[in-house]
């Protein structure tokens, strides 16, 4: 969905309006969700939201944790007031207690002015932690102290800071393993988890992949100011039998690329998937597409290897959340080289 109201960026934080939705996200729980497995969760949703438990939200990256945190403020009694969002893997641990909690006017070197935390920008409305198990083991203690305060010591101040909030956390790790290891604070944990939600990858959604991937199409075919009309037979099924290891966020990128490619259906020569059954490329397995004498097994080796090279581009900036500087490190290239090939391969990255 585009967005219906604007966002209010306060000291350097996207404030999120309650009626403000992320392009693609469904409007309402309801509508969206029509899977066994997401009733499910809207089911949760819809007990937890009205009361002021800190929920804990688990489930694969890309699988729509923020989409479940947003729906549940949007529930809830504090729906007027503001959804903050931070990502405690993407701030250094030099700087995450700032983020949270705010610093105080010379409280170090650059600090010029008072600056409040999430939490005091959070007040009165929902604070989502996304990724909690990066955060820290030194600044966990402080954030169980305000989970269990609603007070906030923010860097260099001498009084505390009333807050009001309800936070919702995430994770796409087992917590359970991070606590046995000493990464994770136990009594943290089941402060988090006053109540569970566990948000199912792609895969386990049967068809909601079809609804999704068409409302990526309606939504792509405005920005672009385009007419892709639907899919065919053969791109519906290969919507189907991928496994989608990078959930939503990967099929938002597969969608919106073939989109951009298509002129009026999208077909499956614009869905830039691997197959499930042999590793590759869906259209390879079609004798009429391939072996009818078009192309000499040179094309044919070159357009497989341009193919799994655009899967493993978009994975790799799956995983690292669209950094191509870290997909660079992880595929042992040089920036330039990932930088280039998504913008030859038209690759989105979020």
């Amino acid at each position: 969905m585009v967005p219906v109201s604007t966002s209010v960026e306060r000291e350097g934080c996207v404030c999120d309006s309650p009626v403000e939705y992320k392009a693609g996200a469904p409007e309402t729980p309801e509508t969206a969700w029509s899977s066994d497995a997401m009733r499910e969760v809207y089911k949760g949703i819809d007990l937890v939201a009205p009361t002021d438990f800190t929920v804990l939200l688990t489930g694969e990256t890309g699988s729509g944790k923020e989409v479940v945190a947003r729906a549940t403020h949007r529930l809830s009694r504090r729906a007027r007031g503001p959804f903050v969002a931070l990502d405690c893997g993407s701030i250094p641990a030099s700087l995450i207690e700032g983020e949270l909690f705010g610093h105080e006017k010379g409280s170090f070197t650059g600090a010029d002015r008072m600056r409040p935390g999430r939490f005091e920008l959070a007040s009165g409305g929902t604070l989502f932690l996304d990724e909690i198990s990066n955060l820290p083991v030194q600044v966990q203690p402080k954030l169980l102290r305000a989970l269990q305060e609603r007070r906030v010591w923010r860097v260099g101040g001498t009084q505390s800071v009333a807050v009001d909030i309800r936070v919702i956390a995430a994770t796409n790790q087992g917590l359970a393993s991070l606590i046995e290891s000493g990464g994770f604070r136990r009594d943290l944990y089941h402060r988090l988890n006053e109540f569970d939600i566990f948000v199912p990858p792609l895969r386990q959604r049967g068809t909601e992949v079809l609804r999704l991937a068409d409302e990526f199409r309606r939504v792509t075919n405005t920005e672009l100011k385009k007419n892709v009309y639907g899919f065919s037979s053969e791109a519906t099924d290969m919507l189907l039998a991928y496994r989608w290891p990078g959930n939503v966020r990967e099929l938002r990128n597969v969608i919106r690329r073939a989109v951009l490619l298509a002129d009026a259906e999208i077909g499956s020569e614009h869905l830039d998937i691997i197959g499930p059954a042999d590793g590759l490329p869906a259209w390879l397995s079609d004798p009429k597409v391939v072996f009818d004498g078009s192309l000499s097994l040179r094309e044919m080796v070159r357009r497989v290897v341009t193919r799994l090279e655009q899967q493993i581009l978009v994975q790799a900036l799956n995983q690292t959340r669209g950094n191509k500087a870290e997909a660079a490190r992880l595929l042992h290239v040089d920036y330039k080289t990932v930088y280039k090939k998504t913008k030859d391969y038209g690759i989105v990255a979020e």
